[in-house]
């Protein structure tokens, strides 16, 4: 059981404390542990006494009460977190988190942090209410106790796909009042055996990409790691055919080329690192590479920070962070500036995002190269004389900025390559589809090149947004201008819209529980949020030390909770938060009926002006479809309300994208 102790509450009351408490300590020792802190026994005992009278006295009130069931030290699966006490109470579970001392917000954080466990994970908690509560021995004064009762009272108001809908308000309560508060619970009959159930129940996590790479970096395999209910694939059995095809290419003495495609949030990425951890002797190592540098940034400093308190040194830390991620333009560097002969030390790459490699025209442009970024990587791979292995993760409709080659840049240079390249790929790759937005690894399949496509190799399911299947797929209608369409899906994801950005970010900090983590997005051609008090300038942008954005705490003015500095597509792209505030652009409109993608002209009077080329009328919406794909338990859409004085923040042009939304199905935010 993940449960320390579990018993009915009539059992409960008269088994003895030392009873329970030998129990609690011999499956603390089974548990793995070999030492214990000092005064755990001792706060156990007093917590169990405290409780035991606390419960005599609601059974006393209630005798039906005897029925629930009491769960003590309930292991949380691969958090190395335990609840103090659980109690279910019919169809409330009520979580308890008890402090010696005077409760802070960091217990108030921890205990919802619990509930959220519980409500996205748990398969029994699923569509339960979860009471959490503070205990502390400090008694409350009168006034607060019925401020309490008052508000575990109030009907909650909201949508059932809100986890503020399921998780009642945090409650401090002193031991004393605790029976009262447990009394006023609205309970249901239930089940004589829910209790075993419940603890046995199924507990299937879905971590953010940083959670992920750290459980990957501790020693977990990608089984553990990614358990998502929703999924329809199993990113495991991906990763293990890919494992093949590397171990086919070492065997054959072969080059191989792998295209892993997927919809927003399926898990390439985390495909991708899954790969990179599983060998890291040098003989063997797999290299994660990714061109996207507040990735890198985020998570190099992820693995140093961990490496750190493993004891490394902090320069050791760094070197072995960058050795675990890299940036691709560094490793270019290396083997086409530096070392223009020798195979790179590792016989297998991963790129992330392949789809974004620079085409030939951005890397002259940019390092003066002579070949594209796809023809550069397979000409250094290329020099291996026995074999060599990439791995190409490729998300669709997400090129967002000039020069981006596309998959199609991948084909040219397979065929053109001296090399015998063997292709494997999803069926989308080579036919075109909407992961990869109808684009097609080749025009023409040259008979030289060998072609084996798997639908194993295409992951249809996001993972990133927490019980919502079809939010990619909505993305992708209101960007095809599909109002009704969009509005008819069950997206099961709570999608908000205002028109005051102090009302998004007070949304935002309402809705996210717990660790949850919330922060503002935009495009970076939205450059008159400048007059809502965003800097979207990109000098500034490339200067921000992301790293604090994504990883510091509340407290931290640098970090994403601020809500000070937003996001651009290019720092959010292939990261998440759990709530997303959309801040919607001049750069992207609604005109007679269509979006209709801009940009902002600076020769005089500065003024809208419609973008010309395709392209980069694409790259518009593409920045917008990855804005609106970074959010894993909810969103909030800001759609300014513009000035009639200023022509470049038009309000009937934000009314007309406001209006566009609701009819998508946002709901508006009072």
């Amino acid at each position: 059981m993940a449960s320390y102790f579990r018993s009915t509450l009539a059992e409960f009351l008269v088994t003895p404390a030392s009873e329970l408490l030998s129990t609690l300590t011999l499956a603390y020792a089974r548990d793995g542990f070999s030492e214990m802190k000092t005064d755990t026994p001792l706060t156990w005992w007093q917590d169990l006494e405290l409780l035991h009278l606390a419960l005599t006295r609601v059974s006393e009130s209630r005798p039906e009460a005897l029925t629930w069931w009491v769960l003590l030290e309930f292991s949380v699966p691969r958090k190395a977190s335990r609840l103090d006490a659980v109690l279910l109470a019919g169809d409330e579970i009520v979580v308890l988190e008890c402090k010696s001392a005077k409760a802070t917000s960091e217990a108030f954080r921890q205990v919802e942090t619990y509930a959220l466990l519980l409500h996205y994970f748990h398969k029994p908690s699923d569509r339960k209410r979860i009471v959490p509560i503070v205990v502390t021995p400090h008694s409350l004064d009168k006034n607060s106790l019925e401020q309490s009762l008052q508000e575990m009272r109030q009907a909650e108001l909201g949508f059932d796909a809100l986890p503020s809908f399921w998780i009642k308000k945090t409650q401090l309560a002193s031991w004393d009042a605790l029976p009262e508060i447990l009394l006023s619970l609205e309970v249901a009959k239930h089940d004589q055996s829910e209790g075993i159930a419940w603890d046995h129940g199924s507990y299937r996590p879905t971590p953010t990409i940083i959670e992920a790479a750290l459980a990957l970096r501790s020693g977990l395999s990608i089984g553990d790691i990614a358990q998502s209910e929703a999924a329809e694939e199993d990113i495991a059995a991906v990763t293990s055919e890919i494992q093949r095809i590397i171990e086919e290419a070492r065997i054959e003495k072969k080059q191989s080329i792998v295209f892993l495609t997927g919809v927003p949030g399926s898990g390439k990425t985390l495909v991708g690192l899954s790969l990179a951890h599983l060998g890291e002797r040098k003989e063997d190592a797999i290299h994660f590479m990714s061109g996207n540098a507040p990735l890198v940034s985020v998570l190099q400093d992820v693995f140093k920070r961990h490496a750190m308190q493993k004891g490394l040194r902090s320069r050791d830390a760094e070197i072995q962070a960058e050795t675990l991620i890299e940036d691709v333009h560094l490793f270019a560097k290396e083997y086409t500036e530096k070392d223009k002969s020798n195979p790179p030390s590792n016989h297998v790459v991963v790129f992330d995002e392949a789809q974004r490699a620079w085409n030939l025209e951005q890397g002259q442009r940019k390092f003066g190269r002579e070949d594209s970024e796809p023809t550069m990587l397979l000409k250094i791979m290329e020099r291996h004389s026995d074999w060599a292995c990439v791995i190409a993760l490729v998300g669709g409709g997400q090129e967002i900025n000039s020069g981006e080659a596309g998959l199609e840049e991948w084909g040219k240079a397979i065929e053109a390559s001296n090399a015998e390249w063997s292709v494997y790929a999803s069926p989308e790759v080579i036919n075109g589809g909407t992961s990869t937005a109808g684009r097609r690894l080749f025009e023409h399949v040259s008979q030289r090149v060998e072609v084996r496509t798997s639908g194993m190799l295409h992951l249809r399911t996001s993972n990133r947004s927490l019980r919502a299947d079809n939010l990619a797929r909505w993305v992708n209608l209101v960007l095809e201008g599909k109002a009704e369409e969009a509005a008819a899906l069950n997206v099961r994801f709570p999608i908000f819209l205002t028109r005051s950005l102090d009302a998004a970010r007070r949304k935002m900090k309402l809705e996210a529980l717990g660790d949850s983590r919330y922060g503002l997005v935009g495009s970076s051609k939205a450059e008159r949020l400048r007059a809502e008090g965003l800097e979207p300038d990109g000098t500034f942008h490339g200067a921000y030390p992301w790293q604090h954005w994504y990883l510091a705490p509340r407290e931290d003015v640098r970090s994403s909770y601020a809500c000070e500095v937003f996001a651009t597509e290019f720092e959010i792209q292939g990261l998440e938060l759990d709530w997303i505030g959309v801040c919607w652009g001049g750069d992207l409109v609604r005109l007679n009926g269509e979006w209709v993608p801009r940009k902002l002209w600076k020769g005089g009077v500065p003024r809208w002006i419609l973008t010309k080329s395709e392209t980069e009328q694409q790259y518009r919406k593409n920045s917008y479809r990855v804005l609106l794909t970074r959010a894993r338990q909810g969103m909030v859409l800001f759609v300014p309300a513009g000035d009639v004085h200023d022509p470049t923040r038009n309000t009937k042009e934000m009314d007309a994208i406001a209006d566009f939304l609701l009819r998508c199905g946002a709901t508006p935010l009072s």
